[in-house]
C-alpha cells in the first residue's frame, strides 16, 4: 500500500510539473504575441503606411532602382512626436517642444525621408551637385520646384528603421527638402486648393513617380 501511495504521488507531482510548464509557456507566448509589434502607440504604424510610397524602375528584368519615401506632412510629423515621446519616456514640457519644433520644420520645406536601392554603387549618388539623378516635387497644376537640400544619412542605426521600417542595411537613406514657395512665381507650390503633390525621380535609366493626396 504504501509503494503504491508513493507512486501516485510521484504521479501527481509529474503531471502538476507538466501543467506549470505548459501554462508558463503560454503565458511566455502570449507576453512575445503582444509585445511583436514594436510601435508604442495605436495610430503610427498606420499614419506612416498612409505617408509613405514605393516606385521602381525596371529595364528589362533589371532593378535600375527601388526608393521608398514618406512625406513628413503635418499628420505623419504629429503622429512622430506622440511615438517618439512614448518610446524615450519624453516629459510633457520636452514632447511639447518637440511637436513645436516639427510643426515650425513643416512650414519651412516640404521634407522626404528616402531610402534607395542601386545595383551600381556610383549610382548612388543623390546628394551630390552632378548627380546623375533629378528630383522634382509637382503639384496638381503641373508646377515644380526642385530640392534646397538633399543629405545622406550615414549613420545606420536601430532608430531610423524603427520609425521608417523600409530603411534596410542594403538601402541608402536621404533626407530630401523642398522648398514651399516656387522661386520663379513665389507663390506656395501647396495652395489651399491643392488636392495632391508627386516626387519624381527621374534619369537616363528611367523615372520614379510618387504621389499623395492632400484632401
Amino acid at each position: 500500500m504504501r509503494n503504491q501511495n508513493l507512486k501516485y504521488h510521484k504521479t501527481f507531482i509529474f503531471f502538476s510539473a507538466l501543467i506549470l510548464l505548459f501554462t508558463g509557456s503560454c503565458t511566455r507566448v502570449a507576453r512575445f504575441l503582444e509585445s511583436a509589434d514594436p510601435y508604442h502607440t495605436e495610430t503610427y504604424k498606420n499614419i506612416c503606411e498612409e505617408w509613405s510610397r514605393e516606385a521602381r524602375i525596371h529595364r528589362g528584368l533589371e532593378v535600375e532602382l527601388i526608393v521608398s519615401a514618406t512625406f513628413k506632412s503635418e499628420e505623419f510629423r504629429r503622429a512622430y512626436v506622440d511615438e517618439y515621446a512614448k518610446a524615450y519616456k519624453l516629459t510633457p514640457d520636452q514632447k511639447g517642444q518637440f511637436m513645436e519644433d516639427q510643426l515650425e520644420a513643416a512650414t519651412q520645406a516640404h521634407e522626404f525621408l528616402i531610402a534607395s536601392f542601386v545595383p551600381e554603387k556610383k549610382w548612388d549618388d543623390f546628394d551630390k551637385a552632378d548627380s546623375m539623378w533629378k528630383l522634382y516635387l509637382l503639384n496638381d497644376g503641373n508646377e515644380r520646384v526642385v530640392p534646397v537640400e538633399v543629405r545622406k544619412v550615414k549613420r545606420q542605426d536601430a532608430v531610423t528603421p524603427h520609425f521608417f521600417p523600409y530603411v534596410t542595411p542594403w538601402k541608402s537613406t536621404y533626407i530630401v527638402r523642398f522648398p514651399c514657395s516656387i522661386p520663379t512665381t513665389n507663390q506656395p507650390l501647396v495652395k489651399d486648393n491643392t488636392k495632391g503633390i508627386k516626387l519624381v525621380i527621374t534619369s537616363v535609366l528611367g523615372t520614379a513617380e510618387m504621389g499623395w493626396k492632400l484632401e
